[in-house]
């Protein structure tokens, strides 16, 4: 019986092709697969959605609040929201060795090997919610060879937003930042602090916070914005940074839902 039903459903799947997407609910329950599946579908029923789904690269110094809006954007048009850092560190809990390369790479503010971030993106990009409603790619790619690996994958954004800040505020900004050590969440303890009190409690400074970290690292980002420029001219928005958080969201969605490029 198992057999015939194979049989049946690669016959579907080789005439349906370009209509089917596929999901893996291996490890999930079914409200947590039915949330994914309403979060699929929640673009084709938004008035002010993009005709087609958005693909969205944010890039900027540390600090600028890429997180914040990658996060903000995606709720907003039921984008899912690709963050590097969450994707290394579940990564990191599954492959021992893969934790001790990325601390490594943090505790001396250095890029994290692109062997590694590249292989991880590429494949949560082309899983079946990205490519139904779009994505927005939390501050990524940042060097050359992530740029010219990823058009070797023929991963092309729509939208380049790169964030403008001077040192400075990225440093003042990164004192205040904390992280959740049990959910990875990050927070701003004086312009986005949590909720629960209990939350607060646990909060954890980055070491990568540090401010000659925070320095060694805008210098590397510095380093690398007229490539970053000439790669995406064709769909570069500059956004400053230095504003309130919902003006800078209000730039990037309205370069989402009117696009020019």
């Amino acid at each position: 019986m198992y057999q015939e039903y194979e049989v049946n459903m690669n016959a579907v799947l080789e005439t349906f092709n370009q209509f089917v997407f596929t999901m893996d609910c291996s490890d999930k329950g079914s409200n947590e697969a039915a949330n994914d599946l309403a979060r699929m579908l929640r673009i084709r029923h938004r008035n002010n959605a993009p005709r087609r789904p958005p693909k969205v690269m944010l890039i900027g110094p540390p600090g600028c609040g890429r997180s914040t809006q990658a996060q903000m954007i995606a709720d907003a048009f039921g984008m899912v929201c690709v963050s590097p850092h969450k994707i290394l560190k579940a990564e990191a809990e599954r492959n021992p060795p893969i934790k001790i390369k990325l601390q490594e790479a943090m505790e001396n503010g250095q890029q994290i090997p692109d062997e590694i971030i590249l292989r991880l993106v590429d494949d949560r990009i082309r899983q079946s919610d990205c490519r139904v409603n779009g994505w927005i790619l939390d501050g990524f790619p940042e060097t050359e060879s992530q740029v010219n690996l990823l058009k070797s994958m023929r991963i092309n954004p729509n939208l380049v937003c790169m964030f403008e800040q001077s040192v400075d505020e990225s440093i003042n900004k990164l004192q205040a930042r904390r992280i959740d050590p049990m959910t990875g969440e990050l927070f701003n303890t004086e312009i986005n602090p949590p909720k629960f009190e209990s939350q607060n409690l646990r909060l954890q400074r980055l070491p990568t916070d540090a401010e000659d970290l925070v320095r060694k690292r805008f210098n590397s980002w510095t380093e690398n914005i007229t490539m970053l420029e000439e790669n995406y001219k064709t769909c570069l928005l500059s956004v400053s940074a230095e504003r309130l958080a919902d003006q800078v969201f209000d730039t990037i969605r309205e370069a989402i839902e009117n696009p020019i490029f």
